[in-house]
């Protein structure tokens, strides 16, 4: 089987939640799990030169994911400060002006984006137009093959409609969740519910397909044909929700790349995100048996 190589640019981050940090950021969660699925994954983001900074680096460096485009800058290293509220439901305080607000695009970035087989981004990190034009710019680069993956994650205020519109014109894969839904079908003023909102996206933007999840519901895959994979969500015991939709869309992807059908990819994400819902944090391992 061919060893995929997959990007997730964008923020790492520190969720401080109640029981204690954990290191995550949605890119990071992403190329993580893609490393325990079999790929060869790197995480392009920056960190401060701070204590944080240096607790971040010495963590990265033992999780298998390559940083060797992981920047440092003069900015502090970002924090997430997180509450878990009914059924694992995280809500998040991001702190701003930190590192990765300052992530710049260098040829070490272009040369790893140009041979990625996958590339996850989301709309937080586009928050600062300096780390909006470096993401940009690194997408731009990627080779016609590449997949390109944008999980949009619209978090507190920061999803402008400029960021998302320039982030789905490059996109193949879009993937959000019930609310964001909503929000960006108000953004483009297109009225009706899920199908006709899906559809109307799909055709706007040329996606190749669109991943919408509805949490402890259920999960759907579209494309342009209309629906092809729904699946409920399984009953699990949840500790808490932080990473699952990451680690969802790492299964799908590599599941795809490794040349899996929509309906078995999904079902694997599916799967695996189930399983994150039981640990605390977003970085886990994979049992043996997943």
């Amino acid at each position: 089987m061919k060893e995929n190589k997959i990007v997730g640019i964008g923020e790492i981050v520190w969720d401080m939640l109640p029981t204690g940090k954990q290191l995550g950021g949605a890119p990071l969660n992403f190329a993580y799990m893609a490393k325990e699925l079999g790929a060869t994954s790197y995480a392009i983001s920056a960190i401060g030169n701070d204590e944080l900074g240096n607790e971040t680096f010495a963590k990265l460096s033992g999780l298998g994911v390559n940083i060797s485009a992981l920047q440092r800058n003069n900015l502090p290293t970002g924090q997430v400060l997180v509450k878990i509220e009914g059924e694992g439901i995280p809500h998040y305080d991001i702190l701003e002006n930190v590192a990765w607000d300052a992530i710049e695009c260098s040829q070490k970035e272009l040369d790893i984006v140009s041979e990625a087989d996958a590339i996850c981004w989301g709309s937080l990190a586009q928050r600062s137009e300096k780390s909006k034009q470096s993401i940009l710019r690194m997408l731009d680069e990627a080779s016609p093959g590449c997949l390109k993956v944008f999980d949009i994650n619209i978090r507190q205020h920061y999803g402008r409609k400029d960021i998302i519109d320039e982030s789905l014109r490059r996109a193949d894969i879009l993937k959000l969740n019930d609310d964001e839904l909503i929000q960006v079908g108000e953004m483009y003023g297109i009225q009706g519910k899920e199908p006709k909102v899906i559809k109307s996206l799909i055709e706007m933007f040329n996606l190749h397909e669109i991943i919408y999840t509805q949490g402890a519901l259920c999960s759907s895959v579209y494309d342009s044909s209309g629906l092809i994979s729904r699946i409920m969500t399984p009953k699990v015991f949840v500790a808490d929700t932080v990473g699952a939709g990451d680690s969802f869309t790492a299964a799908y992807i590599v599941s795809r790349l490794n040349g899996e059908n929509v309906m078995n990819a999904h079902e694997t994400a599916v799967r695996i995100s189930a399983f994150v819902c039981t640990q605390h944090g977003a970085i886990n391992p994979l049992p043996k048996d997943y």
